[in-house]
């Protein structure tokens, strides 16, 4: 081999130093950009490692996840509170020394699902509860909570007196009483229970609905209704109607369903237009003789609805009634037939 080949590779080559040439060619200077081909084998391509790092990755989760799950299931479940769950209704002494529970109650305290609230000749209380409305307890009175439904709210009142302010969604809301359940219809109101389980309603906004079995009153404002126990709400009135209509009604409603005589013709002849409603639930309970006369008279102050007949009416016709009963712009029955079936 001519050294000069060595230099400038004049002159005849040596087969050794060819063999060289060829087998370290592949890394010799090349001018121009790089050819990322041309990169030796062994350095794997960049997805096939952005591959491998997401299998490591989710490795990696798959055993956070699994010891977290493993603590979970070891870990106790947290301890629930003794005792019934708490309602929405909270209390504040007003004046003296209620009790809830039979505890002194001072200040405030939220009442869970079969509370019960007392308050002793000198002491008042008030209840309240978002969304629903305000109660306050008057001297002597004792109230219940009662376990109720999703939306619902009932509360039951043994004895006492208590002031409603309710402004939850009307039906949702009712109290319950030895003699009958008054059912909130969006109003404010005044209900008293005696020891005895006899009973008063003095609506002063809006209007309940009362009822005991197959007794109902609608009762608007400014109307009362007596309670009496065994026989449910009697016939409501306007706390301005005669007092004549006032004691007839009474002997009507302490007779369970009897008409003693001449009261009927004692509420005939003090009726008024704006008693119409008292007219009509004697109507409703009345029959035979004495529902004709009720009709005839209740036409005269109040006249129906075109599509009311006196037979539809006689017969005690739902519709016929309800159609009538809307005439008198105290609220539409409807309403409280919506919920009556529910909440009686």
């Amino acid at each position: 081999m001519s050294d000069d080949y060595l230099w400038n590779r004049s002159g005849e080559p040596d087969p050794e130093v060819e063999r060289l040439e060829t087998l370290l060619g592949g890394l010799r200077h090349r001018s121009g950009p790089l050819d990322y081909t041309r990169l030796p084998a062994s350095i794997p391509p960049a997805r096939s490692r952005w591959r491998w790092r997401r299998v490591v990755l989710a490795a990696a989760c798959s055993a956070v996840v699994i010891v977290a799950a493993g603590f979970w299931w070891r870990s106790p479940a947290p301890a629930r509170p003794a005792g019934p769950p708490p309602g929405p209704w909270i209390a504040q002494s007003l004046a003296g020394t209620p009790t809830v529970a039979g505890a002194p109650l001072r200040g405030e305290s939220r009442i869970g699902d079969d509370g019960v609230i007392e308050t002793d000749a000198s002491s008042s209380v008030r209840l309240s509860a978002t969304g629903v409305g305000m109660i306050d307890l008057g001297p002597g009175t004792r109230l219940r909570t009662v376990a109720s439904g999703e939306g619902e709210y009932r509360l039951a009142l043994d004895r006492g007196t208590l002031h409603a302010h309710i402004w939850a969604t009307p039906g949702s809301f009712a109290v319950e009483t030895p003699s009958a359940t008054a059912l909130d219809l969006g109003c404010s109101y005044k209900l008293e229970v005696a020891p005895d389980g006899n009973g008063r309603l003095h609506v002063t906004l809006g209007w309940v609905g009362l009822g005991q079995h197959e007794v109902e009153s609608l009762v608007p404002q400014g109307a009362v209704c007596v309670l009496r126990p065994g026989a449910g709400p009697g016939t409501p009135y306007f706390d301005d109607a005669p007092g004549a209509l006032i004691e007839a009604l009474s002997m009507i409603d302490g007779a369970a369903g009897r008409m003693p005589a001449g009261s009927l013709d004692s509420v005939l002849a003090a009726a008024r237009p704006r008693d119409a409603f008292t007219l009509w639930h004697l109507l409703r309970r009345a029959d035979g003789a004495d529902a004709g006369r009720l009709y005839t008279r209740l036409v005269a102050l109040s006249p129906p609805p075109a599509e009311v007949t006196e037979e539809s009416i006689l017969g005690k016709d739902k519709a016929a009634l309800e159609a009538w009963w809307n005439t008198f712009g105290l609220g539409d029955a409807e309403l409280f037939g919506r919920w009556r079936a529910r909440r009686f």
